[in-house]
């Protein structure tokens, strides 16, 4: 008898484990159907989430500098301080929108010029036999030839290209000034409303739910010294890429400068785009072995700042995984475009941050960050 219900026990414990795991592979598939849905639903609505999203992080760099002005003047003169941060917030845009115009201008007018030039130099090397053989010398006449042959077709595809670059941005200018307006107006909302949420919270939620206040509190201070570390690395880059240039007498220094400063703002892909495009004019318009020498120099400047001046800056302010940014900006880059790059940290770091404070997420959190283990996580986050 005691063998008949043992037996029947480990039958029914059997079903049950079965049963759990039918439950929890369907509770799986239910969970990934979902997060496809939303993704599927992000993308169809990228004109109004990007908006969205890049005003709710415009609006937790910006809170302490709302609070702090506001706390120092009359409250009947309290809306000052909003005023304050809009036009802050308008003179940053303003900077941002000309800097990048005036880069891709100067870079389109002076496409045409790169087909000359490279010829000069082809000719100059090829008539003082730098190649010290026939052959060397005669594929570079061929190439000179070439380069001649294909010299206004170059010119034309260049015109071509600024122009379409012209009328794209004169076409899109209405779309761009309502999605910016948007995105002011959002973040004027959530200025506004930032202490009645705080006290909605605060009513809502029950002492054992308190830590997901800390949440937001914690993502909001990692995106501000996020962004205080890359403007101050963008500088620091800049200045040094710069004054690398002068001695080769590079154009356009200013340009490469504001792009060295922009691309910051991408970690890791923005480095590599900044470093690449100066290296890539410098053999279009210089000889080989000045265009090899300041890129080597750039390639040092960048193993200096970002393996030893950037940790030391930035500490783990961020603690996401370098990797984990990488394959964000990649992916959130072909998901939403130039928006995307520029919003895959910030949404990362709060992805991170989210599964943090969730218990069955925690070890995703963990996977997410550059840190060994949750506690040495939670240092991080809380520093």
């Amino acid at each position: 008898m005691d063998q008949v219900a043992q037996s029947k026990q480990t039958n029914v414990s059997g079903a049950g484990r079965a049963a759990m795991g039918r439950r929890n592979y369907a509770l799986g598939l239910v969970a990934a159907l979902l997060v496809i849905a939303m993704f599927a639903a992000l993308r169809a609505m990228a004109p109004i989430a990007i908006p969205v999203v890049i005003a709710v992080f415009v609006a937790l760099a910006v809170l302490p500098m709302d609070r702090a002005v506001a706390e120092r003047l009359p409250k009947p003169l309290s809306w000052l301080g909003r005023a304050f941060v809009m036009v802050f917030l308008l003179s940053i845009l303003a900077m941002f929108i000309v800097g990048l115009s005036y880069c891709v201008t100067q870079i389109a007018t002076q496409l045409p010029d790169v087909s000359e030039r490279l010829s000069n130099v082809l000719l100059e090397r090829a008539s003082s036999g730098q190649g010290n053989t026939d052959v060397w010398t005669a594929a570079l006449t061929q190439l000179r030839n070439m380069l001649d042959d294909q010299g206004a077709a170059l010119a034309d595809m260049a015109f071509n290209w600024a122009s379409g670059v012209a009328q794209g941005v004169a076409s899109s200018t209405g779309a761009l000034l309502a999605g910016l307006f948007l995105v002011l107006f959002l973040v004027l909302l959530a200025l506004s409303e930032a202490d009645n949420w705080a006290a909605k919270l605060d009513n809502i939620l029950t002492e054992r739910d308190r830590p997901w206040r800390q949440m937001t509190t914690r993502l909001g201070q990692a995106w501000r010294r996020f962004l205080a570390t890359r403007a101050v690395m963008g500088l620091i880059t800049a200045v040094a890429y710069t004054l690398w240039f002068l001695p080769f007498d590079l154009d356009l220094l200013l340009v490469w400068g504001i792009l060295t400063f922009l691309m910051n703002f991408i970690p890791n892909l923005g480095s590599i785009v900044s470093g690449v495009l100066p290296s890539i004019y410098a053999f279009l318009t210089l000889d080989p072995g000045t265009a090899l020498l300041l890129a080597a120099g750039l390639v040092l400047i960048e193993q200096v700042i970002g393996n030893w001046l950037d940790p030391r800056v930035q500490g783990n302010s961020v603690a996401v995984s370098p990797l984990v940014i990488l394959v964000a900006v990649l992916f959130w880059g072909w998901f939403w475009g130039i928006a995307g790059a520029f919003l895959a940290t910030p949404i990362t770091l709060a992805i991170m941050i989210f599964c943090n404070y969730v218990r069955a997420l925690r070890p995703l959190a963990l996977l997410l960050s550059n840190q060994r283990r949750a506690a040495d996580l939670d240092d991080a986050l809380s520093g």
